[in-house]
């Protein structure tokens, strides 16, 4: 087994595919994503930041001109092609449109119209209509305010309930809400990093008519099944800890405030990760193996890798299924149990030993039945 197991490293590690695919998806993907986020993030805030609205009849509505500018807003004047310069993406801000007739129907009491102009396909237009809006609805609130004020009437008649929100989020919690795309990240990066290693032991070793010498020597199935598996199954840990670690550095790359306060990566999670993801590694790499044993050739067995890769994100995607609390058969279903585990410790939550258990037996479970599998049909493989 040992010999094997050396054996099919020294191959993983001399397959420059393999190679490369598990460094890039591992040290890159990480830092990529949240680099993305801390980008996207710093957009929407810069946009909540400008205190510049664009305006398109301003003067017809010198009531709403003096709110803005009580607010500290600037207001500038639309291009004449606001519409053209929205689309092809020049103009960056949403448009505020002024009726002709808004004062008006302001004095008379009628309800009067505003209109908010932005492309739907400009991103950095559509950042800038909350902020607007929010602007827009503060003015009408003082508008009916003071309306109800001059006709004698108590402004408390409007507010005589006080909502107020209590948080029962425990204070060492922490929020995560941006980053939640993180686990399946990482779960992409182990499957996809150990895949190429199981596929050129298996399949690959059989295109390159190397698999028959290696069953002439005198060993067992099983022998084969586990130093075949203990390689791919280190190469996917190995992607795991990468992947972990390179969450550190990840960090140094966030240049947004909010998220480099939500997103606190340190020792503590990494090592709740490492007890989540090192099983499901492991259990991966063994069915990997197994899907590709009866492949005939390196790409029949590709495909049949990428087709259980593709599950994954819809897996990810049940419990959208079920709001509010989830199931407790979620603990026993593989990638569901840890991306919720994961969930919880970039939260800040402690992960229940129980549930670590569960999801660990899963795990080897899985890894039983794939290696009992791979010892029985690995030589009747070879001779078909």
């Amino acid at each position: 087994m040992l010999t094997i197991f050396r054996k099919e490293i020294k191959d993983a590690l001399r397959d420059r595919r393999t190679l490369m695919t598990a460094l890039l998806s591992s040290l890159l993907g990480v830092p990529l994503m949240l680099f993305i986020f801390s980008t996207v993030l710093s957009q929407v805030e810069s946009q909540e930041e400008k205190r510049t609205v664009l305006a398109v009849g301003i003067e017809y509505a010198p009531q709403l001109e003096n709110f803005i500018l009580r607010q500290g807003y600037q207001i500038k004047a639309a291009p004449v092609d606001y519409e053209a310069k929205s689309r092809s993406k020049e103009l960056d801000q949403p448009v505020l449109l002024v009726p002709q007739d808004f004062e008006k129907k302001l004095m008379t009491g009628d309800k009067a119209i505003l209109e908010v102009a932005y492309d739907s396909n400009n991103r950095q237009a559509e950042f800038g209509l909350r902020p607007l809006k929010r602007l827009l609805e503060a003015f009408t609130q003082e508008t009916t305010l003071m309306g109800l004020t001059m006709r004698g009437i108590s402004t408390e008649l409007l507010q005589r309930i006080e909502v107020r929100e209590r948080r029962l989020q425990k204070p060492e919690e922490r929020k995560a809400s941006i980053t939640e795309m993180l686990p399946m990240m990482v779960l992409m990066a182990i499957i996809i990093g150990g895949m190429y290693a199981a596929i050129d032991t298996t399949a690959g070793e059989r295109e390159r008519g190397s698999l028959e010498p290696l069953m002439m020597n005198p060993v067992s199935g099983w022998q084969l099944a586990i130093g075949k598996w203990g390689a791919v199954a280190a190469v996917g840990m190995g992607v795991v800890v990468l992947t972990i670690f390179s969450f550190f550095p990840s960090q140094w790359l966030i240049k947004n405030d909010t998220l480099r306060a939500e997103f606190q990566f340190g020792i503590k999670d990494a090592i709740g990760f490492l007890m989540v993801l090192l099983p499901l590694a492991a259990s991966m790499a063994a069915l990997q193996i197994a899907i590709a044993l009866d492949c005939k050739s390196y790409k029949e067995a590709q495909v049949r890798n990428q087709i259980v890769t593709m599950f994954i994100p819809f897996v990810s995607l049940i419990p959208i299924l079920f709001p509010g609390r989830e199931p407790a058969w979620f603990k026993w279903v593989p990638v569901l149990a840890q991306n919720q585990m994961m969930n919880q410790v970039l939260k800040g939550e402690v992960l229940h030993p129980l549930t670590v258990g569960m999801a660990l037996a899963t795990c080897v479970l899985i890894t039983v039945i794939c290696l009992m599998y791979i010892a029985q049909k690995m030589r009747k493989v070879v001779m078909v």
